[in-house]
């Protein structure tokens, strides 16, 4: 019997693991807003921006946020286990953050009513099919006003090099069609995190640009990780190096900031 491909499904029930909340409740508190992470959104977020924190978890980059006084800054994520967790702990510190289960392939935030958003923890890359993650940067790019930021991050296939027999062989596999038959496409990858089977892709810097380009967001900076920070030990133990994107809302021709329709 044929083994069930990925979908939205299994990327949901993954998250609502008791031990695979538990570990991402802990990064809140050992954890926190990430160097990189503060150090992309002081550059490119004001204060008074409304932001979107998609995948938010349990909390840890809303509650981040919010503590360094982005006091506009609401949690979206597919997982209702997570919500809960966060909306307990945000009440627990006294930081009144909306947060609302969501998918980011169908965001309940009207056109251009954002200032800006973020996807951090690489789960972006948690959504199964180049064409929902391509919908989820549309959705992205419509709820932004023109002139936002999106802040999100990734891996990077080819960013580390003691990788690349895996990724050889795991090609061979795909050209031989002997590749694990729930995955979707080559990068796809169901790894074991907080021991949970968990969906990843892992693309390459050029099919994430051309995935940008493709949504009519336009690509601001990227780079690794490690090349912006020297992040802490418990920021290592928690996740590898990534790569950090910061794309933009394009302005209509003529619309430049200080115009006053920075916030169409």
């Amino acid at each position: 019997m044929a083994e069930e491909q990925v979908d939205m499904r299994f990327v949901r029930e993954s998250w609502e693991v008791p031990g695979h909340i538990s570990d991402y409740v802990e990064a809140v508190y050992k954890v926190g807003l990430l160097d990189s992470e503060r150090l992309l959104v002081s550059r490119y977020f004001s204060k008074n921006d409304r932001i979107l924190d998609i995948g938010c978890g349990a909390g840890r980059t809303t509650l981040g946020l919010y503590r360094l006084g982005y006091l506009n800054v609401q949690g979206v994520d597919l997982s209702g286990g997570m919500i809960e967790r966060a909306k307990f702990m945000a009440k627990e510190a006294g930081c009144p953050i909306p947060f609302e289960v969501g998918d980011a392939t169908d965001l309940q935030w009207g056109d251009r009513s954002l200032d800006a958003a973020l996807f951090c923890g690489q789960g972006f890359m948690c959504i199964p099919g180049y064409d929902n993650r391509l919908q989820a940067l549309n959705e992205v790019r419509r709820v932004l006003r023109p002139g936002g930021h999106f802040i999100f991050t990734t891996h990077d296939r080819d960013a580390v090099r003691e990788f690349a027999d895996f990724w050889e062989k795991e090609e061979a596999s795909w050209d031989a069609g002997t590749q694990d038959g729930r995955l979707l496409e080559f990068g796809d990858r169901i790894i074991v995190d907080s021991g949970t089977p968990t969906f990843i892709h892992i693309p390459t810097r050029e099919k994430v640009i051309e995935m940008v380009q493709r949504s009519g967001l336009v690509l601001v900076e990227d780079s690794m990780r490690s090349e912006l920070s020297v992040e802490t030990k418990a920021v290592r133990e928690f996740s590898v190096d990534c790569r950090m994107w910061v794309v933009q809302r394009p302005r209509p021709t003529g619309d430049l900031p200080g115009n006053g329709n920075s916030h169409d």
